[in-house]
């Protein structure tokens, strides 16, 4: 998946696939005046930081409701879940992973409990990030809305999203499946 995104005179592209974002960038340069500035590091006023050893998740692995996966203690697996989302308040960099996991806590198996685990490593790494509220004059308000239609495996339900900024600090977020 590849992902375009414009804003006034700044793009941003983005994906996991190499080849169609140089075609896309080929491309867009045969109509526009275009430059790579190379690894992103700002956009729209958010700085960005890149780690090799700290994602909350593994893009590979497809969690659905794995059946050759063997069961685990779903008590422990609720409680655990539960305590993360707690956490989302501060740390809505796992929230959208987290509300993935959740899905599962009636029958969770050992794959839903390793992608938990690595969400925990990831939090371990990072300690110290979070949301950080800046103080502002004005009193802008930005919604940002996100839809992954029928992305699904397990039940191919769509998950939306959005999140809303005043003054240029996040406020509130949701993400929900229909």
């Amino acid at each position: 998946m590849t992902v375009l995104i414009v804003y006034v005179d700044d793009i941003l592209i983005t994906g996991d696939d190499t080849n169609e974002i140089q075609n896309l960038s080929k491309n867009l340069s045969q109509e526009f005046d275009i430059k790579s500035l190379g690894r992103l590091r700002y956009f729209l006023d958010t700085e960005l930081a890149h780690s090799k050893q700290a994602t909350p998740v593994d893009i590979n692995v497809k969690l659905g409701a794995r059946r050759d996966s063997p069961p685990i203690n779903k008590e422990s697996f609720q409680r655990l879940i539960g305590k993360l989302i707690y956490l989302n308040h501060t740390r809505p960099d796992v929230a959208y992973d987290v509300s993935s996991l959740s899905q599962f806590m009636n029958d969770p198996r050992e794959i839903h409990l390793q992608a938990t685990y690595r969400i925990l490593v990831y939090l371990k790494n990072t300690i110290g990030q979070g949301l950080l509220f800046s103080q502002s004059d004005d009193s802008i308000v930005e919604i940002y809305t996100e839809v992954d239609y029928a992305r699904s495996v397990s039940d191919k339900r769509s998950t939306s999203g959005y999140c809303s900024f005043v003054g240029g600090n996040l406020v509130s977020w949701r993400r929900s499946k229909r």
